[in-house]
């Protein structure tokens, strides 16, 4: 198992007791009983973060699955090497980073907590090994991601028609 330490860097890491208790009301694990939550705690990690700080960077290959618990973040595209754009906020209960996990590419923006925040985190590794050990777990984790994934793009296809419209 790989600790995610790297990504975060003023986080605390949270014991599994805590992990596993922060999985069973995340929306993302509903529908998952307590075995496979047991099962999954043994590859996801928790950290608690302050304000302020990075949870992923863009560009960074270090690719993860993040679900936030607790807490709200920001996410931002550079735009210019000096410049970054506030594309979103996000709050409890969301994923982000979900892409790296399938496609293996950098972080394609930067995720920064905009008040302390608590994060569920599975680095793409672990979940690439979980996937190896339990297919059918790692499958179903897998559809939920492509899910997520799906939405994301028809919301965004949406945007995009409505500012083409507009012009």
């Amino acid at each position: 198992m790989v600790k995610a330490d790297s990504y975060i860097e003023t986080g605390k890491a949270l014991p599994v007791e805590q992990v596993m208790a922060l999985m069973n009301a995340s929306n993302f694990f509903s529908g998952y009983d307590d075995d496979d939550i047991k099962l999954l705690s043994e590859w996801v990690n928790a950290y608690s973060i302050p304000s302020g700080e990075f949870i992923l960077k863009e560009g960074k290959g270090d690719n993860c699955l993040c679900i936030l618990v607790e807490g709200a973040v920001d996410i931002y595209k550079e735009t210019d090497p000096d410049k970054h754009l506030k594309i979103a906020s996000v709050g409890p209960h969301e994923p982000i980073g979900e892409m790296g996990v399938v496609d293996g590419e950098p972080f394609s923006a930067s995720v920064i907590t905009s008040t302390d925040s608590t994060v569920l985190i599975i680095t793409k590794r672990d979940f690439d090994t979980l996937t190896e050990k339990n297919e059918k777990l790692g499958l179903r984790m897998l559809r939920k991601i492509a899910r997520i994934i799906s939405a994301r793009l028809r919301s965004t296809t949406g945007r995009l028609a409505d500012l083409l419209s507009n012009r």
